[in-house]
């Protein structure tokens, strides 16, 4: 027989009272209900279990001696009812022998023996009741981090001491195509390319040393022979320390192939747009090249047809005269390969490498391939820069950028005008310099200004210009760690300023740092 409560829970756990004796069992449910608690009481056994599959019961109150089964078997039955979840049993009996109670605590949770005390009855439902609510909020939390480990998107797995893998979570499994019995115990060095092994051993060992969590900004390749392409991932690790488990470390991967693609995507399209940039700086320099070449190509010419023609003629040539001419051929000569080797290396395609050199070398270098355009422009540049200056950075962009704001300067510039070039060089200076570019040209108008860096923006008529050349110039002293600015006003000259950020200063009397 089962009797329900009318009356509704006040705190919204229900108790089983399981008593064959319908006084003890109202006994027990109005104590109960003084303390807010709703109950449901069944007279025997099998009303119990119908009632533990039917509803939702948080404690029973169990008689050990009923008429139908014992309290024991019941406890047996409904524990396997509720296996999933902590469901508390207090079994009470007038049996209060060693053995009864080692007995009844085989299934249940705690033994009371009658006769009892109310209030003892209702601070031992009490603290079970905790017991099972913090029961139940770790089976939650435990059943979320499951939920979350195993469907996460990233790579999980969690490794032992040894660096053993004995979890892993189902996008680790599908990368590799392994069910988790493959992946279990294997050591997870094993899934990655050599390489990398030993430089994830040393992060892992470093992570376990100093029992915190930590990311490893190194790109790590997985070993996946199922790929026809590398695999990269971005690690992060949490130490655990949990070793009475067997757990060590948590690893997670985010899989960032894509992302690298992307960026070598990125990275050829900026080296072709550096390409076509310099190819466009080429075509402007051709013809001042040409110009610059012609001068010393005349004298090489003239004074070995002087000499050609004497030799023909039988004219006898006196030592110190051959001396002379032969001195000027080969001035002038070098003259010609000092040119085509500065156009050459300008013009030379190479990967980004940053290298330790003179950055005054490379503004003169910059200066001597557009000096003869500035010359039929009749515009003056003249570098000021005394010291010998170091900087850490690519030598061949960095000698773009000064081609680039130079031409534009000779460009602009009316004849007559003049560039000057200026460095800033603190005390300190391993906080940087700076490098001043100055024109008294036309000046940029103000609503102009904030665009200038822009791609493809240009000034100049269609076919005289492609807009890329301050564009580059922003993008290459960005990957060079340092900046470019442009101040300016309309009719009173253009200032470029170049900020490094990382130098080395050199006096050219002794050459020390």
């Amino acid at each position: 027989m089962i009797e329900k409560s009318n009356t509704p829970p006040l705190n919204g756990e229900t108790v089983l009272i399981v008593d064959d004796n319908p006084q003890t069992a109202e006994f027990i449910r109005c104590l109960l209900l003084e303390d807010g608690f709703n109950s449901v009481v069944a007279l025997t056994g099998r009303d119990a279990l119908q009632i533990a599959r039917e509803q939702r019961i948080d404690i029973v109150v169990l008689d050990v001696v009923m008429p139908d089964m014992n309290g024991i078997e019941v406890a047996a039955n409904i524990k396997t009812l509720a296996a999933s979840l902590f469901l508390p049993i207090i079994m009470v009996s007038a049996l209060c022998t060693a053995e009864d109670k080692v007995a009844g605590l085989k299934y249940a949770d705690d033994y009371l023996t009658k006769p009892f005390f109310g209030d003892e009855l209702i601070a031992r439902v009490k603290s079970l009741l905790r017991i099972r609510r913090l029961h139940i909020q770790l089976s939650q939390s435990k059943l979320r981090y499951e939920c979350l480990y195993e469907n996460i998107p990233h790579f999980y797995l969690s490794i032992d001491p040894d660096r053993k893998i004995n979890e892993c979570n189902r996008s680790f499994r599908e990368i590799f195509r392994s069910c988790k019995p493959e992946i279990i115990g294997k050591d997870i060095l094993s899934f990655f390319v050599e390489e990398d092994q030993p430089i994830l051993k040393d992060f892992l060992t470093s992570l376990e040393n100093s029992k915190r969590s930590s990311s490893h900004e190194r790109i790590f390749t997985l070993l996946v022979p199922q790929h026809n392409h590398p695999v990269f991932v971005k690690l992060n690790a949490v130490y655990m320390g949990a070793e009475s488990s067997g757990l060590s470390i948590v690893v997670a991967m985010e899989d960032v192939t894509r992302q690298m693609g992307l960026q070598e995507e990125k990275k050829i399209a900026r080296k072709q747009l550096y390409r076509s940039a310099r190819l466009a700086s080429i075509g402007t320099l051709a013809s001042g090249v040409a110009h610059e070449m012609n001068n010393p190509l005349t004298a090489i010419l003239g004074f070995s047809s002087a000499l050609l023609d004497r030799v023909e003629h039988d004219e006898k040539i006196d030592d110190e005269e051959l001396d002379q001419y032969l001195r000027i051929i080969n001035v002038e000569a070098l003259r010609c390969r000092d040119i085509v080797e500065n156009l050459s290396r300008f013009a030379r395609e190479a990967d980004t490498t940053q290298t330790h050199f003179s950055l005054t070398n490379c503004i003169n270098d910059a200066i001597q391939l557009v000096r003869s355009k500035a010359s039929r422009a009749n515009i003056s540049i003249v570098n000021e820069i005394k010291e010998v200056i170091e900087v850490y950075a690519d030598q061949n962009k960095l000698e773009q950028v000064f081609v680039n704001i130079l031409s534009n300067s000779v460009e602009f510039c009316q004849q007559g005008a003049a560039v000057r070039i200026f460095a800033s060089v603190p005390v300190d200076y391993t906080k940087g310099f700076t490098i001043k570019i100055l024109d008294n040209g036309p000046g940029i108008k103000q609503e102009i200004l904030p665009i200038v860096f822009d791609p493809f923006f240009t000034t100049k008529t269609v076919g005289n210009g492609t807009g890329m050349g301050l564009a580059i110039c922003h993008k290459i002293m960005e990957e060079n760690n340092g900046t470019i600015d442009i101040t300016s006003e309309e009719g009173a000259g253009t200032s470029v300023i170049l900020n490094f950020t990382v130098m080395k200063k050199k006096t050219e009397d002794t050459g020390e740092e």
